[in-house]
């Protein structure tokens, strides 16, 4: 009877473990399913707002190797962060450096709303500017803010991305900081300041409208992308 009851104890503790590991088994399944998922639609919608058509973006999502199912018109920011919580720091770098590596294939000048949602993700992933630096290091290229992504008059085809020689405190002015500002201070009045003048919060108004957010986004990033090489950690 003991050596019978000692056989179906051990007997139950092998059908539990079993489970148990079928079911880790199934959240890592069901989170590498996910996560592949909201990798390709962000590199969708990263590629469409470059001005890849939708069939071109996919034939390039199978290049890189992803095959999942894609959600179009996404929001990056909100689906990077989603990624983020269910990825290793090795996934996180790799799907940015992918989308760096998209970026920069053209050879061209990218739109400013592609850069904006490039800037999305890579702050989503929790990443600052100063990874998509070293990743521009490696696969460069430069943004421009075309006329269909509403291009300020002023800035007409020059390339954006440009070290500003003005000196600290005027580029600490632009993002409404005084000069005993830190870099954590810089990060979070860009993050503001850039949430107030994405180009998505005014896609598809006013000529005036889109010319004036775009020159405001454009030289905040400038300002923080210079000041983000000056204050390091």
């Amino acid at each position: 009877m003991i050596a019978a009851g000692g056989a179906i104890a051990v007997s139950l503790m092998i059908v539990i473990a079993a489970a148990e590991k079928n079911g880790q088994s199934g959240v890592a399944s069901s989170n590498t399913v996910d996560r592949d998922r909201l990798g390709a639609s962000i590199l969708f919608h990263l590629m469409v707002a470059g001005g890849a058509q939708p069939a071109e973006a996919l034939q390039m999502l199978r290049k890189v190797g992803y095959i999942s199912p894609i959600t179009g018109g996404i929001d990056v920011a909100s689906w990077s962060e989603r990624y983020a919580r269910i990825a290793s720091p090795e996934q996180r770098a790799a799907l940015l450096e992918t989308a760096v590596k998209i970026v920069s294939a053209s050879g061209r000048p990218v739109p400013l709303r592609q850069y904006a949602a490039l800037l999305d993700l890579n702050f989503g992933l929790g990443f600052q500017t100063d990874a998509l630096a070293k990743l521009r290091e490696q696969h460069p290229f430069d943004y421009i803010d075309h006329a269909k992504d509403a291009r300020p008059r002023s800035a007409e085809h020059r390339a954006l991305f440009a070290r500003d020689n003005r000196d600290t405190a005027t580029l600490l002015q632009i993002l409404g900081l005084q000069s005993s500002a830190d870099r954590q201070m810089i990060i979070t009045a860009y993050r503001r300041l850039v949430s107030l003048h994405h180009p998505d919060r005014v896609h598809g108004a006013s000529e005036d409208a889109q010319n004036a957010a775009a020159a405001k986004f454009i030289e905040i990033t400038r300002a923080y992308e210079t000041l983000m090489a000056i204050y390091r950690d």
